[in-house]
């Protein structure tokens, strides 16, 4: 045993007291005693709990009180409705945003493939409409060189005689026959027939610019088609040079365009 001093009064007490013996001060707080059957906290010395009315046994040691738990929260007061409410509304937006973005995507989905159908309709549309113009053309250039031909060498033909001769007698100049030959009524019909096909297929090949990614390569081959359509028609109205020079390049942009309409040709046909 030691001897200590009263934290209260500072006077000399032993290390073993619960209690100053000079001042009163409480050094060690007696042990709270609880009801062993309901957690009550008891009073010294009491026989039965106030609570219950268990016996107080002399051996009760301290019993930890019963927390009773009411209700519980969470997370500041929001409950477990309020969370599931929240979850559902979440799934709900998320529905509809999921939603309307697959509306949106089969929307645009649905525009392109009818853009594209409505383009390859107007790429057929005008794939035909160049080859019957150079079939007016290829008519129109092969009466030309015939009477270009007739009016040079002198050959007598029916088809030509009224071209190629006046009063019975050869022209000595080709444009006077040329020139007879366009201001003939039923030529005049062929040569307008292939400028009003050049002023549709314009027309058509302003509508096809800008093309649909999957047609991007059937533009450019329809470029190339339509240049030289344009120098077979052309010669067709607009006849130059001499007559060798004439037939080759008329011959030579014939072959061209029939190879074009094959090649648009087999974008047409899967």
């Amino acid at each position: 045993m030691a001897m200590i001093k009263c934290p209260k009064c500072n006077e000399e007490i032993s290390d073993k007291s619960t209690k100053c013996v000079h001042c009163g001060e409480v050094l060690v707080e007696e042990p709270k005693l609880f009801c062993e059957e309901c957690g009550t906290e008891l009073k010294k010395n009491a026989k039965v709990c106030p609570k219950c009315g268990c016996p107080v046994s002399k051996e009760e040691k301290n019993v930890p009180q019963q927390v009773e738990v009411t209700k519980v929260k969470l997370g500041g007061g929001i409950t477990k409705k309020a969370i599931i409410i929240g979850i559902v509304s979440i799934l709900v937006i998320v529905g509809i945003i999921f939603g309307v973005v697959t509306i949106n995507k089969k929307n645009e989905e649905r525009k392109a493939r009818e853009l594209s159908e409505q383009y390859e309709e107007n790429l057929s549309t005008i794939t035909y409409k160049m080859l019957s113009g150079a079939a007016q053309a290829e008519d129109c250039g092969n009466k030309i060189k015939k009477v270009w031909s007739n009016t040079i060498w002198e050959d007598d033909d029916p088809e030509t005689d009224k071209y190629t001769k006046k009063n019975g007698v050869f022209n000595d100049d080709f444009n006077d026959s040329l020139s007879t030959l366009f201001a003939d009524p039923d030529f005049i019909k062929i040569t307008a027939g292939v400028e009003q096909n050049q002023t549709e297929v314009n027309k058509l090949m302003k509508d096809m610019k800008n093309p649909p990614e999957e047609w991007e390569d059937a533009y450019k081959d329809l470029k190339d088609y339509y240049d030289d359509y344009l120098t077979l028609t052309n010669l067709c109205t607009n006849p130059s040079g001499s007559l060798q020079t004439y037939s080759s390049n008329f011959s030579n942009a014939d072959t061209d365009t029939v190879n074009g309409y094959n090649k648009m040709k087999s974008y047409l046909d899967y």
